[in-house]
């Protein structure tokens, strides 16, 4: 084998120039497929002459490797001087195309170029003209034997090498005219045509000219050829890529290999020393088997070496991210702030959004966990403005313009469902996002994910332990507040009238409790909102009914709230749902009227023909504007302490779930406006009978709260015959239940868990159960289902604080309504009157 070898006479320097010549062909085929398949209206402009300019260097390195060939000796002078000239023709459209291809990307939108291609055009007719006809180009060409010759140029020659010196000139200066006025990503694509251009035309001069006439030495003449496939990768890599690796990692990862490599070779040359060896398989097996045992723990110290020559660091910025993983587990706001710093962005600069629905745009470009959105990118890519998808980019690269947004990446949850979005904005000294940095996010983002989803769970529970605690502050202190008067007037002699006020006021800060918690508890819950019923009904009442059932603390407070709905209009809606977002807007408005005394709410409502409105105003302090777009976002709050930061997303998943939307304007010092959007109803609203729905409006028809709830309590004719079981483990609970509906007239049986519920229904005419859920011995599920097998016309009402998905959905599944507890004897009487059949005796 090792004779066979030594047999073949093939110059090394032909093997190289085919194995150039072969990556030329390769590498203009992909381009040709590359340019098809782009929109970019300058790689379609230019990608013709490029193309014209990669088959120029095809031709002239295939021209000089029949210098090293047996072709050479074999076939003579006159062939030799033939492919000289050919030589010099492909070598000169080489040139000439890579000129072509730099005024184009220098010349702009409508900018004229005939001068410059009239020139061209002139000048390459006399240069082909004077190869083809030979006019005083080569004199002769002697031949000593396979890659040993010496060519005798003519007087033509020096004017030939002078034009090629004039456009290399004019290349020159197209491409820093290309770069001057140019973004930074241009920028960055006219640095590698420049270095490329530098490396192949220089060493053209030097090697092909400049040698060949001083010292008639044509030994390194295939030098230039080979060097030309940096020009022409460089060059096509840049017009086609828009992302590139960064100058300092491409010197880090050189350096590096090169290290590892020259390490690689002081045992490798030592062995043949030793073995005193020229056996060239035996070299290459040698070196391959060290370089295999010792490669992986040589380049991470040579890596780390490099990074301290290159970084002043032992580990470069993309090491870093890929060390952040741990990070993730820990703290995901403290990774990201990490990621930040190693970005060289600012912390406010880098955002995870949750409410990736208010992100269409970024989420329908994204397809794949692989995928990225860089605003560059999308700036390069903006197709031809005819086309349809035209009109999709350019809305992305106007959002991405307009939020400052530089790159998007998105995150996925474990069934592969996009969760988040991780959104950079431009780097604040105007630099890329390099390859190296996404690829290094892409690849912790990948692996971290289910830690980033993990972390907002947590994040919900501690957002609603915070608000809890935090909003139940007033009403616990109100109800203090009550015991304590009552202590001191109980022995002052004082009215009943004014202890009973008393009383009232205490009752109604622990409605203010209840209402807050069930706000916050709506805020962190994951349901399905979609699935909630939804009716058609007049927005007047709704509102009024909405504003009455706020947990005012006084009445103060309630008079700087301010009604304008004289328009009225159909809206379908779930009246909970939207009672809880007029809370939760009310709520973050009244947190400031200590603050600005001056400050009222008005709500009013605006009739249109496509769309109606909701619009909520408060005169407080405002919101700057470049938050408002923010305040939607999950667990943002602004100059608010204690929230849980859901509040405002949830109310925009809610009016999603009506077919609307609800936006934010603002001026900061005067006023904040909530607009929310209804799609336009034609028909009629139904008689209502819905929980919690009052058809009547409380300040009209009613002079006092006593005795709203006493006509509450004859609202209708009870019968004897009515026997209510109620279900509860706790047996203040059972107590509070019967207290109500022996008030309200019902008979009353109890159980403490489903077992004895199902006990007493076999042997009593039970006419409705209250069910509790978690119980011992039985919970209240298995009960109510083997109760509606055996006696399914039984109404069950569900009697209990849960507040989960699941609970919910077999709530609805199993059983016929659900109250609240603790709950109220209004709650009890709405539900009774709507269940049960009014019977008159």
């Amino acid at each position: 084998m090792p004779d066979l070898l030594t047999n073949i006479q093939i110059h090394p320097a032909f093997l190289l120039l085919f194995v150039v010549a072969s990556i030329v062909l390769t590498w203009s085929i992909y381009f040709a497929k590359t340019a098809n398949r782009s929109n970019s209206v300058q790689l379609r402009k230019i990608k013709l002459p490029y193309l014209c300019y990669s088959l120029s260097i095809l031709g002239w390195t295939l021209s000089n490797a029949f210098f090293y060939s047996p072709y050479l000796v074999s076939w003579g002078s006159n062939v030799a001087i033939g492919m000289a000239l050919f030589a010099n023709v492909t070598s000169y459209l080489a040139f000439a195309n890579a000129y072509l291809v730099c005024l184009m990307l220098a010349k702009k939108e409508g900018e004229g170029s005939w001068r410059e291609i009239a020139f061209l055009c002139t000048v390459s007719a006399i240069v082909l003209l004077a190869n083809i006809g030979n006019h005083s180009m080569i004199r002769g060409i002697t031949i000593d034997n396979v890659g040993m010759f010496n060519i005798h140029f003519g007087e033509g020659t020096n004017y030939f090498f002078l034009t090629v010196m004039v456009l290399i000139l004019l290349s020159f200066k197209n491409v820093i005219r290309y770069a001057r006025n140019a973004k930074p990503l241009q920028q960055l694509k006219s640095l590698y045509m420049l270095f490329g251009i530098g490396v192949f035309m220089l060493s053209t001069l030097a090697i092909h000219v400049v040698v060949p006439m001083l010292f008639e030495d044509f030994s390194l003449a295939w030098l230039p050829p080979a060097l030309s496939i940096t020009e022409m990768l460089l060059m096509g890599y840049a017009l086609i890529t828009s992302r590139f690796y960064s100058s300092r990692h491409i010197i880090h990862r050189l350096s590096a290999i090169t290290l590892a490599v020259t390490v690689l070779l002081f045992p490798t040359l030592f062995v043949i020393r030793v073995l005193e060896t020229e056996n060239i398989v035996l070299v290459g097996l040698l070196f391959i088997t060290i370089t295999g045992i010792s490669w992986k723990p040589l380049i991470g110290s040579c890596s780390r070496l490099a990074s301290r020559i290159v970084f002043n660091d032992a580990y470069s910025p993309q090491d870093k991210l890929y060390q952040l993983e741990n990070e993730f587990q820990v703290s995901t706001n403290q990774a990201l702030r990490k990621v930040a710093a190693i970005l060289g962005v600012n912390e406010t600069s880098l955002q995870l959004l949750s409410n990736i629905q208010d992100e269409t745009l970024y989420t329908s470009h994204l397809k794949g966990a692989g995928s990225v959105l860089i605003y560059e990118e999308i700036e390069e890519s903006l197709p031809v403005p005819s086309k349809n998808v035209a009109h999709s980019l350019s809305k992305l690269y106007k959002k991405m313009s307009a939020d400052n947004v530089a790159m998007v990446l998105p995150i996925y949850d474990h069934t592969n469902n996009m969760s988040h979005l991780l959104v950079a904005r431009k780097k604040s000294d105007g630099r890329l996002f390099f390859s190296e940095e996404i690829q290094a996010l892409q690849s912790v983002l990948k692996k971290v994910q289910g830690y980033i989803n993990a972390d907002r769970k947590v994040r919900q529970s501690q957002a609603l332990a915070n608000s809890i605690a935090h909003e139940m502050r007033n009403p616990l202190a109100q109800v203090q507040f009550q015991f304590e008067s009552l202590a001191l007037k109980l022995g002052n002699g004082t009215s009943r009238d004014e202890l009973n006020r008393h009383v009232l006021d205490g009752k109604n800060a622990i409605e203010r409790g209840k209402q807050l918690i069930d706000i916050i508890l709506r805020e962190v819950s994951d349901s399905s909102l979609e699935q909630e019923p939804a009716i058609s009904t007049s927005i007047q009442p709704v509102i009024r009914t909405a504003v009455e059932r706020y947990g005012f603390e006084d009445d103060k407070i309630k008079k700087r709230v301010i009604l304008n709905i004289d328009q009225d209009f159909v809206v379908k809606i779930n009246d909970t749902l939207f009672n809880f977002v007029l809370f939760n807007l009310m709520r973050n408005a009244i947190y400031y009227f200590d603050s600005y005394p001056d400050s009222t709410i008005e709500v009013r409502t605006i009739a249109g023909k496509y769309e109606n409105y909701v619009i909520v105003r408060d005169t407080g302090p405002g919101i700057p504007e470049h938050l408002t777009k923010r305040i939607f976002d999950d667990f943002f709050s602004h100059n608010k302490s204690g929230g849980s930061g859901l509040g405002l997303g949830y109310c925009q998943r809610v009016m999603r779930a009506f077919g609307g939307s609800i936006r934010c304007y603002s001026q900061l010092g005067y006023y904040t406006e909530f607009h929310l959007s209804f799609p336009s109803i034609s028909i009629a609203p139904p008689v209502k009978s819905v929980q919690g729905c009052s058809p009547y409006l409380h300040e009209e028809l009613v002079e006092d709260k006593n005795s709203f709830i006493s006509s509450l309590t004859h609202s209708i004719d009870k019968s004897d015959n009515h026997l209510i079981l109620v279900v509860d483990d706790k047996e203040i609970q059972r107590s509070l239940v019967k207290l109500y509906l022996e008030q309200l007239g019902y008979d009353v049986v109890l159980a403490n868990n489903g077992k004895v519920a199902i006990e007493i229904i076999h042997s009593n005419p039970i006419d409705l159960v209250f069910m509790d859920i978690q119980m011992p011995v039985m919970n209240g599920f298995e009960a109510a289902s083997i109760i509606k097998r055996s006696y399914p016309t039984i109404p069950i009402i569900a009697l209990s604080g849960e507040s989960g998905e699941r609970e919910l959905n077999l709530i609805s599944e199993l059983m016929d309504g659900r109250l609240s507890k603790p709950t109220t004897k209004q709650a009890l009487n709405q539900m009774l009157t709507s269940s049960l059949p009014v019977t008159t005796h």
